[in-house]
């Protein structure tokens, strides 16, 4: 997909999104709920709905990117622990990869090292250019640093073999430490949620339930009308936002 048919899929997105939120927006405020404001909150929901399509697509590819980075680190201490046992068996680098991309039972990993291969057999280029490419073209910044690191090893000589121990125990002590972080970073969502989320919640119901006692309204909106809303519609996505939240930090620990 060329960068102008991917703007153009953006585009349509979002003018789609914004058709289909302005009927469904004016039904439901202007026919349904007859609230007196309908036209202001059609707008609202308009806005929203076509924010979220337009940054639809971006998010798609940048999620994608991210949960292959996320496989990349995941496999790749113990792949590099192979490598290092098939290295102090005396194999050479190229040899070495090849064994890799054969028997690797890893997914994302085992792409990495056959792109290697692919460079080198089918493209007639030399180990140290296809490492070069390989780590330019991969979205793990880890994999791409092991990667460049090869290169030069191989160039200039090296112990393959110490040095792909010592970055597989970099790479554990990382994932470690990421995975610690994750569990804080938890806990303070946690607290948001129950604080402003659960509490504010519970604010917006006891407004709702005095807006009904004093017989006014708030925003063109009865106290009926408020709970219904907060119901069906702002804890959904409120719930939903904070699982997105945690997903998404998750995703990075794997």
């Amino acid at each position: 997909m060329t960068s102008s048919q991917y703007i153009s899929v953006i585009l349509l997105n979002g003018v789609v999104a914004t058709i289909v939120s302005a009927a469904l927006s004016v039904s439901l405020f202007a026919l349904v709920l007859n609230v007196g404001l309908w036209w202001l909150y059609s707008l609202l929901m308009v806005g929203i709905s076509a924010s979220v399509a337009l940054a639809s697509l971006p998010m798609t590819v940048s999620n994608s990117i991210s949960s292959r980075r996320s496989k990349v680190d995941r496999e790749l201490p113990f792949s590099l622990s192979e490598l290092s046992i098939l290295a102090s068996t005396g194999l050479s680098p190229i040899d070495v990869f090849r064994k890799m991309a054969a028997r690797c039972k890893n997914d994302a990993m085992a792409s990495e090292y056959k792109k290697v291969i692919y460079k080198t057999d089918m493209e007639g280029k030399d180990l140290i250019t296809a490492l070069g490419e390989t780590a330019r073209e991969t979205p793990s910044d880890v994999l791409r640093e092991t990667l460049w690191d090869l290169a030069n090893m191989i160039h200039q000589g090296g112990s393959l073999d110490d040095y792909l121990r010592v970055k597989a125990d970099e790479v554990m002590s990382l994932k470690r430490a990421i995975q610690e972080e994750f569990i804080s970073k938890l806990t303070g969502i946690s607290d948001i949620y129950v604080s402003l989320v659960l509490i504010g919640v519970l604010f917006i119901g006891i407004a709702a339930f005095l807006i009904n006692a004093l017989g006014s309204n708030f925003g063109g909106l009865d106290a009926n009308t408020l709970l219904v809303l907060l119901t069906y519609l702002l804890l959904p996505v409120i719930i939903a936002a904070f699982s997105l939240v945690v997903m998404s930090s998750y995703s990075k620990t794997e």
